[in-house]
């Protein structure tokens, strides 16, 4: 007893802890701890009780197992071992410890299992010392770890707790909480309190308040949501808000719901005169000026139209081409107007009173407006202190490189401009990323910094002999640009060869839109088999050197101007597909795409390309500096690249219209790209062998069959002017297969304004057929180069082609071929397919990988019809007739050049 109790602690007086009663070492009742300590075994009442403990293994088993993991305890010879409980006036011990429990395992006690009794003596000793339990058969298993659910007891915390919870969430996570059930959408529906807490917590309290029109819930989707708002558009990645219209629209349906207000038709333009004297234009306003408004080019939303906020209107001019409002919001104000006018008296005092009431609540929405764009500037002026101090960082670490590298020439790196848009505070690790990326690349940016420094002094860099050699090849090579035609001997042999492969690829039947590039091709390629076998002509060099001849870009563009456009007009529309229908490798935009002619493209090239260094950017080959390259009678040379000094490459930087860059990899000189043609055009119509279905409607109505097409053509992956074929298509074919005579085109017009309630894809803007059509009219024609009015269109057919032998269904608009309408909807319907299977297999994987969350607009893609299946709800096919055999008699196929010409 003395051994065991000089381990005991003592307090501060320096008695014993345990005064009363003997004391026994129990093990740590905890599973992770395998210490002991003292306590005190029965107190002064009980010291005669006998005190029982029950081995916790005796007849014990994990939970689920069976017999074979009982653990035995030996057999205590000095005490007799009972069957049945404790008695009443026996203190009963469960001893327990961390040997006896495995991970994640749980033992259980029988209702009546065996005890063994273990009796003290007077003086408190123990009897016996406990022998200690071993379980050899049972063996360690590897800890099973299960998710939490804290969401089990959701339904039972209070929503006011919920509703604190909450408030403190990211914006965006409420957006994806509400998704989650039911109960969470419901208590986000109703506290819209949650919402206003939670994006002033996020954006800061000083930001504007809820503006007029919207919830708060709406307000926060708007700051923090990603995805277009249009319930037919699959955009998901769509970010931009036009809090002029207090939605958020990808430009493709921003261009379907706007409208400028040079483009409403005639009768819509409603001219409020707010005094008698109507000739006054400061007493006359226009509908349109009192909705709110934004400007835009016609494509995209640029900025809202500013408010004089002293005299309560527009700001500015009131030019009608460069403000955009919904179409929607005019159709409404336009009703008001109207019912107002025929419900009320003609006076001018309530015209004006109404005027200026609808006025007033415009530009207090236009004030909040501008607020929130205001709001917006100082937000992301923040991020521009950010960048700058991105930029501090990295130029800082730059000039402490052995040898140090210029902030000029940082500037030239294309990883370097990308990484400073980061929206985070530079670090050592992002400076080591980015010396990785730049360091391979120093001498290509010095490259180009000293073809900026010698641009920058060209007319007075007349010793620097890049120039000087630039200067001396225009003077050799310019002979085919004077009154009095000279040409080098080389320059003679690369045009012949031109012609000669021109003459070729003209035979094989080559499409216009690869035309070019596949000549140029096949010209490099047959010159350097020629120059092998040393067969090229001797010629002054892009190097300043004499020798066999080395091709460089002005042979290349002499071909284009001396052997193409000699042959095909560049005025006509076949010009215009094969000579502007070039698109540059390094622009992969998708939403804006944009071509150019050989000329134009390297131009740009050089200005947008060539002074970016970087990983899969070889552009910088054509930073070479040339002169202003004066000719011998005085005039300057219009030059903007330096063709004379650049070598032809292997691979041109170019691409045809039909091809996706984005698609193309990076571009290099020396590739090995084998050139992708148009695949040859399908010659069978769309309406081969179909007939226009009954819709209920007679086929004399000419204006509700063309409304009830062009109604079912909605949502579809297709092109307006497509739709618009064959809605139109379909109501004249039952307009002719009812009276036996074409629709007049009056009827048109009388469809023009439910067209476009009808389905706002058709843009109904279109150039003229008849002008498109004929090789006579030059290609800078109004009618031809730009797409009009519908309206517009229709008064210069009165004037133009009323009298002609022309069918007004299928020369009045240039819509597409019956071949290529196939092609689009065999195209479209590709697309479409893709994005389903895409859908498809994501929601498969949904239950397999908790990360991944539904698509925003999965639905919307799963729901849209494919175009084929629309063509042949207005379109049945026609069944053959027995009786007639067609055996041995050509398939009726339009040819491709027909249909285009």
């Amino acid at each position: 007893m003395d051994a065991s109790a000089s381990a005991v602690s003592r307090n501060g007086n320096g008695k014993r802890k345990y005064e009363h009663g003997p004391v026994m070492r129990v093990s740590s009742p905890f599973i992770n701890t395998a210490s002991s300590s003292y306590q005190q075994a029965c107190s002064k009442p009980f010291n005669g009780r006998k005190l029982v403990f029950q081995p916790l293994a005796t007849s014990n088993r994990l939970s689920g197992d069976d017999t074979s993991h009982r653990c035995e305890p030996p057999a205590v010879p000095h005490e007799t071992t009972t069957g049945g409980p404790a008695s009443a006036g026996q203190f009963t011990f469960v001893v327990s410890t961390a040997d006896n429990f495995l991970p994640g395992q749980r033992y259980r006690t029988a209702r009546y299992s065996r005890q063994t009794s273990v009796s003290l003596g007077d003086d408190g000793e123990p009897a016996h010392k406990r022998l200690r339990l071993t379980c050899e058969t049972q063996q360690a298993q590897k800890p099973i770890l299960r998710p939490s659910r804290p969401i089990a007891i959701s339904d039972q915390v209070n929503s006011d707790i919920w509703q604190g919870i909450l408030s403190y969430c990211d914006p965006k996570l409420l957006l994806k909480l509400k998704t989650i059930n039911s109960a969470f959408y419901r208590l986000l529906s109703d506290r819209s309190a949650i919402w206003k807490q939670s994006r002033q917590n996020y954006f800061g309290a000083d930001m504007p308040d809820c503006p007029q029109g919207l919830t708060e819930q709406q307000y926060v989707d708007l700051l923090a949501g990603r995805g277009c708002q249009s319930r037919t558009c699959p955009n998901e990645n769509t970010a931009r808000v036009f809090w002029t219209f207090q939605t958020r629209l990808c430009p493709k349906c921003f261009k379907e719901r706007t409208i400028r207000a040079d483009d409403l038709p005639l009768q819509r333009c409603h001219s409020i005169y707010l005094s008698n004297i109507k000739d006054s234009a400061d007493t006359r306003v226009q509908l349109w000026e009192l909705l709110p408004m934004a400007r835009s080019d016609g494509r995209r939303y640029m900025q809202p139209r500013p408010v004089d906020v002293t005299t309560n209107s527009w700001r500015g001019g009131s030019n009608s081409c460069h403000f955009a409002f919904l179409k929607s919001s005019y159709a409404q104000l336009e009703d008001m107007y109207l019912d107002f006018v025929a419900s009320s008296p003609q006076s001018n005092d309530a015209l004006k009173g109404w005027v200026e009431g609808v006025r007033r609540q415009t530009m207090a929405f236009m004030t909040e407006v501008q607020q929130i764009e205001a709001w917006y500037k100082v937000r992301n002026g923040a991020d521009r202190d950010l960048q700058q101090v991105r930029i501090d960082f990295f130029e800082t670490r730059a000039a402490q490189l052995s040898p140090p590298l210029q902030s000029r020439i940082l500037w030239n790196m294309a990883a370097f401009r990308r990484v400073i848009r980061v929206p985070q505070a530079p670090s050592e690790r992002s400076w080591n990323t980015l010396k990785a990326k730049i360091l391979p690349y120093r001498e290509q940016a010095e490259q180009v910094e000293q073809f900026k420094i010698a641009m920058a002094h060209r007319d007075h860099s007349r010793f620097s002999p890049s120039i000087r050699l630039s200067e001396k090849l225009h003077d050799h090579r310019s002979g085919r640009s004077k009154w009095v035609r000279t040409l080098q001997p080389e320059q003679t042999f690369v045009l012949e060869l031109g012609q000669e492969v021109f003459a070729r690829c003209l035979d094989d039947k080559v499409a216009d839109e690869d035309l070019l590039l596949m000549c140029l091709n096949g010209v490099y390629h047959v010159y350097e088999q020629l120059k092998k076998t040393s067969k090229c002509p001797v010629g002054l060099n892009f190097d300043g050197t004499t020798g066999p001849y080395i091709l460089t870009l002005d042979d290349a563009r002499m071909i284009v101007e001396d052997v193409f456009m000699k042959e095909i007009s560049p005025r006509s529309q076949r010009g215009e597909t094969v000579f502007r229908g070039l698109r540059c490798r390094g622009c992969h935009r998708s939403d804006f795409i944009k071509t150019w002619s050989f000329t134009a493209a390297f131009e740009h090239i050089l200005e947008a390309h060539s002074q970016q260094i970087g990983e899969g950017l070889e552009f910088w080959r054509f930073a070479v500096p040339f002169g202003s390259c004066k000719l011998r009678d005085g005039r300057d040379g219009p030059l903007r690249f330096p063709w004379y000094s650049v070598p032809w490459p292997k691979c041109l930087p170019l691409a045809p219209s039909h091809q996706e860059t984005r698609e193309m990899g990076h571009w290099h000189p020396d590739s090995n790209e084998v050139y992708t043609p148009l695949r040859v055009r399908n010659t069978i119509s769309a309406f081969e062998g179909r007939q226009p279905r009954h819709n209920g409607l007679p086929g004399s109505d000419f204006v509700g069959n063309i409304v009830s097409a062009a109604t079912a053509l909605k949502g579809l992956w297709l092109d307006g002017t497509c739709q618009m074929k064959i809605a139109l298509k379909y109501a004249a074919d039952r307009y002719v297969s009812t009276l036996g005579t074409v629709a007049p085109i009056s009827l048109l017009k009388e469809s023009v304004e439910r067209l476009r309630h009808a389905n706002p894809a058709i843009e109904l803007r279109f150039r003229c057929g008849v002008c498109v059509g004929d090789g006579g009219v030059v290609q800078s024609a109004k009618h031809v180069k730009y797409k009009l009015p519908i309206e517009t269109l229709l008064i210069h057919w009165e004037e133009k082609h009323h009298n002609s032998d022309r069918v007004w269904s299928q020369n009045l608009m240039s819509l597409p071929s019956d071949s290529v309408l196939m092609e689009r909807i065999e195209e479209a319907d590709g697309r479409l397919q893709h994005e389903k299977d895409r859908a498809k297999n994501r929601t498969a994987e949904l239950p397999s990988n908790l990360r991944k969350r539904p698509r925003l607009k999965g639905n919307v893609v799963m729901q849209t019809r494919l175009a084929s299946e629309a063509l042949d709800e207005l379109f049945a096919r026609r069944h053959p007739n027995p009786s007639e055999s067609n055996v041995g008699k050509p398939a009726c196929r339009t040819t491709v050049a027909a249909t285009e010409r």
